[in-house]
């Protein structure tokens, strides 16, 4: 049973929840409202394709910077890579080097958005990997597969032209360009789109690029290996006429106060466990302190992964997931949120050993609108949930596949992705040594790293002096 009360106090407690509750008197949620047709004001979208300020070096393992443009109210952004083919000859009899699965996320670990020498927003892979195909219908995972670089590879030959997508890289069919969407708090509706005009200072999007190595699923020769070959920024932005600039900034920044508008960020804790614990009735699970994780939390994304795909040279992956089977959050031995044989479904079902097949997190998938594919093989027979028809088996490769099913997920909010409240949320800074319980299927003991992505209320302030002087910043507990 959880406890409501705990949530609703550690609420009462967070400045920032006081401070977004006062700021209208708009009626409860779950009042009836009859809403009206909202006008939506001339604009007119453009792309703009922005350079770093500094070339990125076939190696990586460097941080690129990308000024925003000064104009616009931004929707949208995709980091878009380049990749150098490695040899151009034909194989000899190994296969060549190849990128890891989502390639066009992992080339970075982190992004932030800076202005003013602060940091605004930031998210890691992670995040926009599980957020993205959690909210994907099926076709837009296929479409995602080809930005991100998990497409159809091709047979895992040892000829160059049985090789398509991420391996075809290293062939003589030159090089590919991977695409990352970044979905920030401003892609999430016209009302957040984030306003260039008014800035008084420039913005950066900052991405902390990996090292090429830790891009490879299979490095072979350093002759044969696939480099950086150059990286650009493409943004949507949504332009206003200059009479509808004017009167837009009059509404939104009149001298001497101060607009607001709700957004997030993100935060990711990972921990490794050595020795899983197996999901039984009596034995308690494997603990994992989340105390590091503050402020007003929307939702938290938990998964894990082997630790020796990530610590591989050879046969990196980053989202070769291992199931869960209950995982509880708690905090002073009290449960605030519980989900139970989340574990025992599409891929662990085994007709011979009789697991026998639970649909409790398929439940909780629904319930909270997530519609992630899960691509999943079981023993001899093929079964798939929400097939994308993507086979991403390499033979003797690992991490091939991303199931969603594997992703544990806890919203607080009722709609999960209206971005538009802050109810629902937890001040989990307000919670005394809150903890994730996790057990695994049996079988389950390889060392695991426990991965925490979590979803953080801001509130972003537009400060205007008397002057007409705008002071941009956000706000986090």
């Amino acid at each position: 049973m959880s406890n409501p009360q705990l949530i609703h106090r550690a609420n009462e407690n967070s400045s920032l929840y006081s401070t977004i509750k006062a700021r209208n008197s708009k009626q409860n949620v779950y009042d009836y409202v009859n809403e009206g047709e909202l006008n939506v004001c001339a604009y007119a979208k453009s792309r703009v394709i922005v350079n770093p300020t500094t070339s990125l070096n076939s190696d990586g393992g460097q941080t690129i910077k990308f000024e925003l443009p000064n104009f616009g109210l931004l929707e949208d952004m995709y980091l878009q890579t380049e990749f150098a083919r490695g040899d151009t000859n034909a194989d000899s009899g190994a296969k060549d080097c190849f990128l890891v699965d989502m390639a066009g996320a992992f080339t970075f670990s982190k992004i932030r958005i800076v202005y003013g020498g602060n940091t605004v927003f930031e998210t890691t892979p992670e995040h926009l990997v599980v957020s993205l195909y959690g909210r994907a219908t099926r076709e837009e995972s296929l479409v995602l597969d080809a930005m991100l670089g998990s497409a159809i590879v091709g047979a895992a030959a040892d000829s160059h032209t049985a090789l398509e997508g991420r391996m075809a890289m290293a062939s003589s069919f030159g090089g590919q360009k991977l695409s990352c969407p970044l979905k920030c708090w401003f892609s999430e509706s016209l009302g957040r789109n984030f306003d260039l005009y008014s800035l008084s200072q420039k913005c950066f999007l900052e991405v902390d690029y990996r090292p090429i190595l830790d891009v490879h699923g299979k490095a072979e020769t350093p002759a044969d290996r696939i480099t950086y070959a150059g990286s650009n920024l493409v943004c949507y932005l949504n332009e206003l006429s200059p009479q509808e600039i004017s009167a837009y900034q009059s509404r939104n920044y009149a001298p001497g106060t101060v607009s607001s508008q709700l957004a997030y960020t993100t935060t990711l804790l990972s921990e490794s466990i050595s020795t899983p614990v197996v999901a039984t009735a009596t034995t308690k699970g494997n603990v994992i302190k989340i105390n590091s994780i503050s402020g007003l939390v929307r939702r938290l994304y938990v998964f894990c992964t082997l630790d020796s795909d990530r610590a591989s040279t050879t046969a990196k992956a980053y989202m070769n997931l291992v199931d869960i089977s209950s995982i509880k959050l708690s905090a002073n031995n009290q449960t605030i949120y519980e989900i139970q044989d989340c574990g025992v479904g599409i891929d662990n079902l085994n007709r011979s050993s009789g697991n026998g097949y639970q649909t409790d997190y398929f439940v909780e998938m629904f319930h909270n609108k997530l519609v992630g594919p899960c691509n999943s093989t079981v023993a001899s027979d093929t079964f798939k949930l929400m097939d994308v028809g993507v086979d991403k088996s390499l033979g003797n490769t690992t991490g091939d596949e991303f199931g969603f099913d594997k992703v544990k997920v806890i919203n607080f909010g009722k709609n999960p992705n209206d971005y538009s409240s802050a109810d629902g949320s937890l001040a989990l800074s307000q919670i005394n040594v809150p903890e994730l319980e996790l057990k695994f299927p049996t079988g389950t003991s390889s060392a695991h790293t426990v991965h925490v992505v979590a979803e953080i209320i801001t509130l972003n302030t537009y400060n205007t002096s008397q002057t007409g002087q705008i002071n941009f910043k956000s706000i986090s507990e």
